[in-house]
């Protein structure tokens, strides 16, 4: 953004009155126009934004024409740019803004870009309580220009905005376009060496302006530039934003510091500042940035959802969710604040409502990998797992390193019985982002189920320090102590997870196993009562229940419930294997070796169930069979009974 003194007449006559200036902008004319012949042309395309104040002005349309056209000239000779008017709309520009950069926010608020590169707003507005004659946003593609007289001047400061638009910064520069103080009108070697490298800029609100060829060009003429040691605030800044695009975030933060010296007020400087100190972890420094910046600027939307991110790194979702909405009444058209809304509403449970804003967001831009990940998400969880893998295969597609859409797709294989490939997806998300506790909590579920406990708790214990409050964590790492035997961990676990969501019907169920497996009775009764209040639907709940009734002696009822857990979910391999058992004991061989089957089913790393099916068939005379239950269940790491073994090896006429 540029800070630019209203000029007076008497210096603009002098200026133009010094033969030594005008001899050397004929100089630089010449040679200008030679290097606009070397290089082809690129024509930049703009909406004109006219407030109602300007549209009161004489001609005012013909003298916008007029402007643009003399000044882009002006580009074309020096530089192969043109600039060509595309749209000229009306603006109601907000009469209540003081200053030209809360009256550049309400531009941007009230007009879209749409498909033109780059907006151009004219404002006459007279109540204005500082004497800048114009602004501009290099990364947003925004310029406004008050209405001055004579039109000269508003040809130079035009001028001067483009120049901005184009990556250049405000100087200590005399008789550069781009100094400070007083704006002159040939641009400088530094000027014209950015502009240069910003010919090709991208105006995607979603890219860094720069081609990738000339970031680290560009940083070195601006890093030249800062060794002159003219303290040009502009010239550290534009260097913290390229380090922000290397992920440079200590030289980042070094650059902010140095401009806060030299302007504490600066919204810029405390916005990058809070960007760097957020990804480096220190979230709580980074909302104290993002509110002095707001102090100074409260109307960018851009601060909004900064300030949003750390909200939700915090786990603060409601205050999240209320700086994306305000960055939103700011910027309609923002989609990366609507994709970010998306995923608030996915961890709130609200999916449909995170469907709509992550399409919103893609209605604005369709290429915006996150906002395609966070559908796949959302769809996860409606459980149309088809829908979602499309999605996240279109992210990755667009973003290879994406670590939340392989995460997806990890969860889809996951649901799929596809184990290992489940896996090989977390593991390429945490090598992607090893800081995504969804990963680890999602890996170490599959490594729960494949009964790899250590490898389980060690993922879930990770999950946990990255996400405090993380209740599935502290569950599942319930289970897998319950899996180790480790009864009383398990209930330590339950308990916190407890304390952070006393409605989860799940950590109570777990709590009552382990209170079963200690043989406290009373206490699995009373958990597996609170599961079953919280959570009728949940099948775990009615497989405690059937343990329970089945150790009281009521064989009715244990049947009753096995078969409950079951109907709500088929897929559930640890209460086949225990129904099975239920109707071996009771000599039901033909629905215990069912049962079996399809614990296996599920689940085909489960040695137990292979080797009681291998008892079952061997009580059906179905001796080959059992053999190759009973070697499966050897590979599988089962200790087989020596005795059985014996007798199967005599029967079916194998060698032990």
């Amino acid at each position: 953004m540029t800070r630019i003194k209203i000029l007076s007449i008497h210096h603009i006559q002098q200026v133009f009155l010094k033969k030594s200036f005008v001899f050397l902008y004929i100089l630089l004319f010449l040679l200008d126009y030679s290097f606009a012949h070397a290089n082809p042309l690129r024509i930049i395309n703009l909406k004109v934004a006219v407030d109602e104040e300007f549209r009161l002005e004489p001609n005012w349309r013909l003298q916008i024409k007029r402007l643009v056209n003399d000044v882009s000239l002006e580009y074309e000779r020096c530089f192969g740019l043109k600039f060509e008017i595309k749209e000229i709309e009306s603006w109601l520009s907000d009469n209540s803004r003081h200053s030209m950069l809360a009256l550049l926010n309400d531009l941007r608020r009230k007009v879209g870009r749409g498909r033109v590169d780059a907006v151009l707003g004219f404002t006459s507005q007279y109540h204005l309580n500082e004497h800048l004659s114009g602004i501009a946003s290099y990364l947003c593609g925004y310029i406004l220009v008050r209405h001055l007289q004579p039109e000269e001047l508003m040809r130079r400061i035009l001028k001067h905005e483009l120049a901005h638009l184009m990556g250049a910064v405000d100087l200590e520069e005399k008789g550069s376009i781009m100094d400070f103080e007083n704006p002159g009108d040939n641009f400088d070697p530094f000027t014209s060496q950015i502009i240069s490298l910003n010919k090709n800029r991208t105006f995607n609100p979603y890219l860094f302006p720069l081609p990738p060829e000339n970031l680290k060009k560009a940083q070195a003429v601006y890093t030249q530039r800062k060794k002159m040691g003219r303290q040009e605030p502009e010239v550290f800044i534009v260097l913290a934003s390229i380090y922000l695009e290397e992920e440079n975030y200590d030289s980042m933060i070094n650059e902010c510091q140095q401009v806060l010296a030299m302007d504490p007020n600066s919204p810029e400087a405390h916005n990058l500042l809070g960007i760097a100190l957020r990804r480096k972890g220190q979230v709580a420094k980074a909302i104290g940035e993002y509110h002095k910046a707001l102090s100074f600027n409260p109307d960018q939307p851009e601060i909004h959802y900064n300030l949003g991110i750390a909200y939700a790194k915090k786990g603060w979702l409601d205050k999240a969710q209320k700086e994306y909405k305000e960055a939103l009444r700011l910027n309609p058209d923002y989609a990366l604040a609507h994709s970010n809304l998306g995923q608030i509403y996915l961890k709130k449970e609200m999916f449909d409502l995170a469907i709509k804003e992550y399409r919103k967001a893609l209605t604005i831009y369709p290429r915006l990998a996150e906002a395609l990940s966070g559908l796949g998400a959302a769809f996860i969880e409606k459980g149309k797992d088809e829908e979602a893998e499309a999605f996240s295969q279109k992210a990755l597609a667009l973003k290879p390193s994406l670590a939340g859409a392989h995460n997806n797709l990890g969860t889809i294989y996951f649901h799929r019985g596809l184990r290992e490939a489940a896996i090989k997806e977390y593991l390429k998300a945490l090598e992607l982002n090893p800081n995504y506790p969804e990963a680890r909590y999602n890996l170490g579920r599959v490594y729960l189920i494949k009964s790899f406990s250590d490898k389980a708790i060690e993922q879930f214990k990770l999950a946990i320090q990255l996400k405090p409050e993380y209740c599935q964590a502290y569950s599942n790492l319930a289970s897998a102590y319950l899996q180790k035997g480790r009864l009383e961990e398990a209930i330590n676990n339950c308990q916190k997870a407890a304390k952070i969501n006393p409605n989860s019907s799940l950590v109570y169920t777990i709590l009552a196993e382990a209170y079963l497996r200690q043989d406290k009775r009373k206490e699995a009764e009373l958990a597996a009562d609170k599961a079953l209040q919280l959570g009728p639907s949940l099948p775990e709940v009615h497989y405690i229940l059937a343990i329970l009734a089945e150790r009281k002696g009521n064989w009715e009822r244990a049947e009753e419930e096995y078969l409950k857990a079951l109907e709500l979910k088929p897929a559930y391999s640890q209460a086949h294997f225990s129904l099975a058992n239920f109707y071996f004991k009771r000599t039901n061989l033909s629905k215990a070796a069912s049962h079996y089957r399809q614990a296996i089913e599920f689940n085909p790393d489960y040695g137990q169930a292979y080797n009681n099916l291998a008892v079952v068939f061997f009580y059906q005379k179905k001796y080959t069979l059992a053999w190759k239950c009973l070697k499966k269940a050897e590979s599988l790491g089962i200790k087989v009974h020596p005795g059985f073994k014996k007798a199967l090896s005599q029967k079916s006429g194998k060698k032990k």
